[in-house]
């Protein structure tokens, strides 16, 4: 039934990115082309997405570029207290509980040198919210030291807004969510008079990347 389809699905999605790759080229050397566009739209496969992820955030160039770097930062940083360390300690168990990779102090570990790592890296964002989510996904694709380029591409460069205190990003986002809704979906707007009180909910979409 459906687990089937589903598979099928995700094999499509594989073969389409792996003609892609004989066509075009598969690391940093890839020709950018509108296909591509249209694949990442599609979803892109499980098995793929920590190499493309890392690929197109250009988080690969800032890996290459700093080989000791996270090394050095994980061991500069552990074991130093601040407020963000207790805010990662608090958080660490909430990050994807159900997932059997963060049921185990390997993976609670590994989340917890990403994170401290960043907030020792990063004192101004330092960590907020919604990050434990963000870099628990990555480490289920990517290994720990891709794991924190790619949190690195993500808070510094495609998302600065998202990740401070006041999340302007995300709330800007919401604000924007709200008049699609207006306008795509009248017949709810009408119903739910009072659009912002779905941020409650929808406010967490944005935050977590959905």
């Amino acid at each position: 039934g459906s687990a089937n389809s589903t598979m099928g699905m995700e094999d499509v999605k594989n073969q389409l990115w792996y003609d892609h790759f004989e066509e075009y080229g598969r690391t940093v050397s890839m020709f950018r082309t509108d296909k591509i566009r249209k694949l990442v739209a599609m979803g892109i496969p499980e098995c793929l997405r920590g190499e493309l992820w890392l690929l197109f955030s250009d988080a690969v160039t800032d890996l290459a570029a700093h080989p000791d770097y996270y090394a050095n930062l994980v061991e500069e940083s552990m074991g130093r207290c601040c407020m963000a360390t207790e805010e990662i300690e608090r958080d660490l168990h909430r990050s994807l509980p159900e997932h059997p990779a963060f049921q185990s102090d390997t993976g609670i570990a590994a989340l917890r040198r990403v994170l401290t790592a960043y907030a020792y890296r990063n004192p101004k964002i330092g960590y907020c919210q919604s990050m434990n989510i963000l870099t628990s996904v990555l480490l289920l694709y990517a290994k720990e030291e891709e794991a924190f380029w790619l949190l690195v591409a993500v808070c510094e460069k495609m998302l600065p807004d998202y990740f401070n205190r006041r999340v302007i990003g995300a709330q800007v986002d919401q604000a924007v969510f709200e008049e699609l809704i207006k306008e795509h979906l009248p017949e709810l707007a009408e119903h739910v008079t009072d659009l912002s009180c779905l941020a409650s909910t929808s406010l967490s979409w944005f935050l977590t990347l959905f």
